[in-house]
């Protein structure tokens, strides 16, 4: 094992305990601290020893006792976007500028260097790797990639060329510094952008040369074959003339660049190359009349736009509505073309593959599962139709479906006898119960207008101005809230079959449904019968008297002095009175009179004078108004003298 492995030694208790001793020892200020062996400080004995102690697997203390291990290593510069491209672009200038010098010298190379080297002097250059250089390093022994072999082959004729490194070589080694996480997935990494250009632009003239030159020889065959027709008299037909007419046009319009200007090819007034004789310039043809992506919204943090690629991936106004954007973003190519059908054969095969179908799989055999894909959709939309056919030839109702056959076809359906398939719009609309009419609707509702007529009012279902059973006014002229029913309007009455009964028949009517029904409020037809029975009735019986009432102040008032009373009907009213309150007092069973009865009895009996005054004489008795009347009969009253 190499001696800068870290190695790890077991140490014995001795060793261990003359450790303690000392380190205990350093503690209590009997023994010399520890000396840092780097910086020559005083290590503090106090610290734990899993601070001071430096780790196995860094190296131990065999240097001796330090602190090192325990400081702050230096920040790893962090290269940017920016910054990893400049430090592409600065070694690979200095590796074009020391491949200029090797080439030009012959002089440079190193064993293990790729480069490009002619083999038996035969182009093209090949491939080779140095395996020895000479001592003057003007031969080098190279080993080509097809297993071939040349030994001292001089640098200086040109036959060994030194070759370009790969752009990531200069910053993947980490001697630069740490590449970011956009810096390390950048596409363009390295992009030279002026050569690659270049090598393009080289590409694109050679082809446009390419081109001019056999046009050139085609023209000139053309003019030498319509100049030898002309020699010999011979005359094409309209449609040779008219083929050598656009010949010797396209001749005149045929433009050979000779400044070098950039001119592209002429363009037809119908948007097409050709036809046109007009010329436009590469620099016309770049103009555009639509706004730039990155210029569609300038919040920096807004959707991304890679520069290198003219991408803009996410939507740079999502919060417009998606029908007035005129650019939603470059993702909605993912779903466009064959991207969806393609998603849903994945979609597909992992279903299969859930079911336990292992042998399918999207990506090993495409064809596989595209074509058992269409077969699964097949025989899912057969096996719908069947079970939608066994339902309809079951139950029936096939001809109030979709065109008759419930399969939307518009045809008859088989076995039922119906046809539809001849039928006009307008009968299957009606089949359907589909209309187009035109309504013109009021404010409130109504109908106004239908297919641009007005509509007429409707009909009472009732006959109108029907007079019957004497009535002067037709069923229907009255409501009743309170019955919440339609009646006669002369005389209130809600019974469709009854007679007239004038003014007097309306207030009993009214008077009645107001007792039964109310007057259509919360409560009002049982506060109607409540009042009812509070009206009195005489006891004799004398309707003759009935609407004879004393007034309240006569009744209830404090005395009866200017009334006139019955005196028979005084003195039972007082024997009454008595025979009342001596029940009371002894606690005998309750009076059964008209003043214990129940609030909701229906009887009516009117309190009269006399007994009003029975009560009040007994009342002034009690509470001592007259001490005459508390003396028994069996007593003597002594004379005043």
């Amino acid at each position: 094992m190499s001696e800068s492995v870290p190695k790890h030694t077991t140490e014995s208790r001795d060793d261990r305990r003359k450790q303690r001793e000392l380190a205990e020892a350093r503690q209590a200020g009997t023994a010399a601290p520890a000396i840092d062996v780097t910086s020559g400080q005083m290590i503090n004995p106090h610290n734990p020893e899993f601070i001071t102690k430096k780790p196995w697997y860094l190296g131990g203390d065999s240097t001796g006792p330090t602190l090192d291990h325990q400081a702050a290593g230096e920040k790893e510069r962090e290269l940017t976007l920016s910054t990893a491209d400049n430090v592409v672009r600065q070694e690979r200038d200095a590796l074009k500028k020391k491949m200029k010098k090797i080439n030009k010298s012959g002089m440079g190379f190193e064993v293990g260097m790729w480069v490009e080297a002619l083999k038996k002097g035969k182009r093209p250059y090949l491939m080779a790797k140095v395996t020895r250089v000479g001592k003057k390093g003007n031969e080098v022994d190279l080993e080509f990639e097809d297993g071939g072999k040349e030994k001292g082959v001089r640098t200086s004729n040109g036959r060994v060329k030194a070759t370009k490194v790969g752009s990531r070589a200069a910053t993947s080694s980490g001697a630069h510094g740490k590449l970011t996480y956009a810096s390390k997935r950048d596409a363009y990494h390295g992009y030279d952008v002026g050569e690659e250009h270049n090598k393009t632009i080289e590409k694109f003239n050679n082809r446009e040369a390419i081109r001019r030159k056999l046009r050139e020889e085609a023209l000139a065959k053309a003019r030498l074959e319509k100049g030898e027709a002309k020699a010999n008299g011979e005359e094409g037909s309209e449609d040779s003339d008219s083929d050598s007419d656009a010949d010797s046009d396209d001749s005149e319009n045929e433009f050979v660049e000779k400044e070098g200007k950039g001119f592209t090819t002429r363009l037809a007034r119908q948007g097409g190359v050709g036809g046109a004789q007009m010329m436009v310039t590469a620099r016309n043809l770049r103009i555009r009349e639509d706004t730039a992506k990155y210029l569609r919204n300038l919040d920096p943090n807004s959707a991304y736009y890679d520069p290198k690629s003219r991408s803009m991936r996410d939507n740079p106004n999502p919060e417009v509505n998606p029908e007035d954007l005129q650019f939603a973003g470059d993702n909605f190519t993912r779903i466009t073309g064959d991207a969806v059908d393609l998603a849903d054969t994945q979609l597909f095969a992992w279903d299969a593959q859930g079911q336990g179908i292992n042998e399918m799989h999207a990506q090993a055999n495409p064809s596989q599962a595209e074509l058992l894909k269409k077969k699964y959709k097949k025989e899912t939309e057969t096996l719908k139709v069947t079970k939608k056919m066994a339902v309809l030839d079951k139950y029936g109702g096939g001809e109030y479906l979709d065109g008759g056959d419930g399969m939307g076809g518009g045809g008859g359906l088989e076995g039922t006898g119906v046809k539809t398939s001849g039928e006009t719009v307008a009968e299957r609309n009606l089949r359907f119960g589909v209309s187009t009419e035109q309504k013109e609707y009021s404010r409130d509702g109504r109908v106004k207008k239908e297919d641009g007529k007005p509509v007429p009012m409707p009909k009472s279902k009732y006959e109108e101005d029907v007079y019957v059973n004497g009535h002067t006014t037709v069923w229907g002229s009255y409501f009743h809230k309170g019955a919440f029913k339609w009646g006669y309007g002369d005389d209130h009455s809600l019974l469709r079959s009854s007679y007239y009964t004038g003014m007097n028949g309306r207030k009993a009517n009214d008077e009645a449904n107001g007792m039964r029904f109310g007057t259509g409020g919360a409560g009002t037809a049982a506060l109607e019968q409540q009042r009812a029975m509070l009206k009195a009735k005489p006891k004799n019986g004398d309707v003759s008297n009935k609407h004879v009432r004393k007034k309240q102040s006569d009744l209830y008032g404090d005395g009866t002095a200017g009334s006139t009373l019955d005196e028979k009907k005084l003195k039972e009213a007082i024997k009454k009175q008595k025979e009342f309150e001596k029940k009371g007092d002894t606690g005998g069973e309750e009076e059964k009179d008209d003043r214990k009865r129940k609030y909701n009895s229906m009887a009516s009996v009117e309190v009269t004078a006399e007994e009003m005054e029975a009560y009040r004489m007994a009342k002034k008795r009690d509470e001592g108004g007259d001490l005459l009347d508390k003396i028994a009969d069996t007593e003597e009253l002594l004379e005043y003298k």
